[in-house]
């Protein structure tokens, strides 16, 4: 495995091709705007240029994976790919859309994954003629940073692809964990209830947001407060995964709070637009 193939340039997408060339893997990062391609490209080469400043990296190898990764808009781009990873919206709809193209383009050899955190692989690979060939590869917020990758699989994956899909992570030097494709996983099944109950806590007026996430810090250990998570994840992200798990499930400690949907509605996502349960230049 040599060379991996990104679908979607956000913060989850970036952070994936990032750790992947910084471990020496060719990255051909793919979305359909151009814009959002262009921000990504500025977004990585500012983390690695704070990993130089901070002397956790030399220059030479911050140019090497800057050059490691070609971005484009065309999915043909794609073909030659040993790994392709889908990082796009939550929505089964689209994921299924993606993978439908993939298994056509790229080789029976390759390794397609999605790193959805929450929705059914056995749904989006439905719509595929081999549903077998879907693994979860599902990475954490910042990618780079975060040790761990949930590695997913449904009743139907071959056990080769799995097998692959966990050398793969841990060749980035991540630690991995075996999760069956349940709502939530491993990791979100235990996190969300948390995160949406300091939701509830700051919608009943009970603490401030800066007390909220102070309380979680100083008080449980966190290394971030719940609010602040939030706002790094995108409150979208969070709205639509939650909204999936308690669909399916019907567990009260999984649905939405009216806050979360009422902010994702007036667009206050979180740091990429400005505005969250925090403000941000």
């Amino acid at each position: 495995m040599k060379t991996l193939g990104v679908v979607g340039s956000g913060n989850m997408g970036n952070g994936i091709g990032q750790t992947a060339a910084q471990n020496g893997y060719e990255v051909i990062l793919y979305d359909l705007a151009w814009d959002q391609l262009k921000k990504a490209a500025e977004r990585i080469e500012g983390a690695l240029k704070k990993r130089v400043a901070s002397g956790k990296m030399a220059q030479e190898d911050m140019d090497q994976t800057i050059a490691a990764i070609r971005y484009t808009s065309n999915i043909e781009a794609l073909k030659d790919c040993d790994v392709v990873i889908e990082a796009v919206v939550e929505k089964v709809d689209v994921k299924q859309s993606i993978f439908k193209q993939l298994e056509q383009l790229v080789s029976a050899d390759c390794i397609l994954a999605t790193n959805t955190s929450s929705l059914s692989l056995a749904e989006i690979a439905s719509g595929m003629e081999d549903p077998g060939r879907l693994v979860g590869i599902h990475f954490f917020n910042p990618v780079p940073a975060m040790k761990l990758v949930e590695i997913v699989r449904t009743e139907r994956l071959a056990p080769e692809v799995l097998e692959k899909a966990d050398e793969f992570a841990k060749s980035l030097g991540k630690t991995t964990i075996q999760a069956k494709d349940y709502p939530g996983f491993v990791v979100n099944y235990l996190q969300y209830p948390f995160r949406l109950n300091a939701m509830r806590m700051f919608e009943k007026g009970m603490a401030t947001a800066e007390d909220i996430d102070t309380a979680a810090k100083l008080g449980l250990g966190h290394p971030m407060g719940p609010l602040e998570l939030q706002d790094m994840v995108g409150l979208d992200v969070t709205y639509y995964a939650t909204s999936s798990i308690y669909e399916k499930t019907k567990e009260p400690s999984m649905q939405p709070p009216e806050i979360l949907k009422k902010m994702v509605e007036e667009g206050k996502l979180g740091r990429k637009t400005g505005e969250g349960f925090y403000k941000y230049n």
